[in-house]
């Protein structure tokens, strides 16, 4: 009881905590220049030309768990089926890079998850509780006309799917997870690890309503700037960011996408120990801001088949930083494994 009281606690003096310190950051660059408006953006009414370029794929739309979803479709249906789900805040077009390396060999779908991108968005926050979001690709699989798929994702897509592995077993035939950590090992190291803790900091934030979006949207969205534009890396530029911004700049666009945090902060993660043999395999990026290195051994401490990698002089966006490297590692772990 005394730890529930004293997360509690906590939990609400960090929300208030950086919603305070989100407006100071509002004050300061209203004083910095008053006489510029923060939360303008670039108009932005034509796709960036990557969204369109075929070799990417298929652009198609489903019906699954009562909503719609977009995603991209590339390769030979007859081959193996690979899902890719993306993280916060992004959109199929992440995965451009492990499109074109796996299309030759699988059939590759890299979706919009629910609220992202061109897929639908719903308002109830309450529609992107976990158990929604993996039962969105639960029927996928089943409206694709397949048993049985390889996941491969990034970030909050991750938690996702290593979700739909527990849950759904019989439909997972390897699980890759790429800078991102289990729900059960999230809320071990958020509680139990001061620097896990320090690194989670949004968790809290994501928690208000209508402050994150301001926060995320400022500066014609120059988060996705800081999180992609890499000096010295020449496979992210800023006709790729400008990808991103088209699709976050739209009305409503942020709400849904922090929704996945604010739906699901309370959640209680399952502490089994989890021995049924699906390959899985979780890849850490040693620069990552957001998710320290400490997660892969509570994860082991979770999986009896489980596989880790820490990749150097990357970051948080590894599968788009440094897609040769991971796509090797991707590609190395699914052929010892049969796939």
């Amino acid at each position: 009881m005394k730890q529930y009281i004293y997360r509690f606690v906590v939990t609400n003096a960090l929300t208030l905590f950086y919603g305070f310190l989100t407006l100071v950051i509002f004050l300061w660059n209203y004083v910095r220049n008053p006489f510029r408006n923060p939360w303008e953006q670039k108009l932005r009414l034509v796709p960036p030309a990557p969204l369109s370029d075929p070799k990417y794929g298929i652009h198609k739309n489903i019906k699954v768990n009562g909503i719609k979803l977009h995603y991209v479709e590339s390769g030979d249906p007859s081959k193996p089926l690979m899902i890719f789900l993306h993280g916060f805040p992004e959109f199929w077009y992440s995965w451009r890079y492990q499109i074109l390396e796996f299309k030759k060999d699988y059939w590759c779908i890299a979706v919009d998850m629910r609220g992202y991108g061109d897929s639908e968005r719903v308002e109830d926050v309450s529609a992107y509780k976990l158990n929604l979001l993996i039962d969105d690709i639960k029927y996928l699989v089943k409206e694709l006309g397949r048993e049985k798929c390889i996941l491969v994702s990034h970030d909050w897509g991750g938690a996702i799917a290593n979700a739909i592995r527990n849950a759904y077993p019989e439909i997972v035939s390897a699980l890759i997870m790429l800078a991102s950590m289990s729900t059960a090992a999230s809320i071990h190291e958020i509680w139990n690890n001061s620097k896990q803790f320090l690194m989670s900091w949004y968790f809290f934030l994501f928690r208000l309503p209508w402050l994150p979006e301001q926060f995320v949207s400022m500066n014609d969205l120059e988060i996705h700037d800081k999180i992609l534009l890499v000096p010295g890396n020449t496979y992210v530029d800023k006709q790729d960011v400008e990808c991103y911004k088209y699709w976050f700049c739209k009305p409503y666009a942020l709400t849904p996408p922090i929704n996945y945090y604010r739906a699901n902060f309370d959640y209680v993660a399952n502490d089994k120990y989890y021995k049924d043999n699906v390959p899985m395999l979780v890849v850490h990026a040693a620069k990552d801001l957001y998710i320290n290195k400490t997660v892969l051994e509570a994860m082991k401490k979770q999986y009896e088949y489980i596989e880790t990698v820490i990749v150097d002089g990357v970051g948080h966006a590894l599968q788009q930083h440094d897609p040769d490297r991971i796509n090797k590692i991707i590609r190395d772990f699914l052929a010892k494994n049969n796939l």
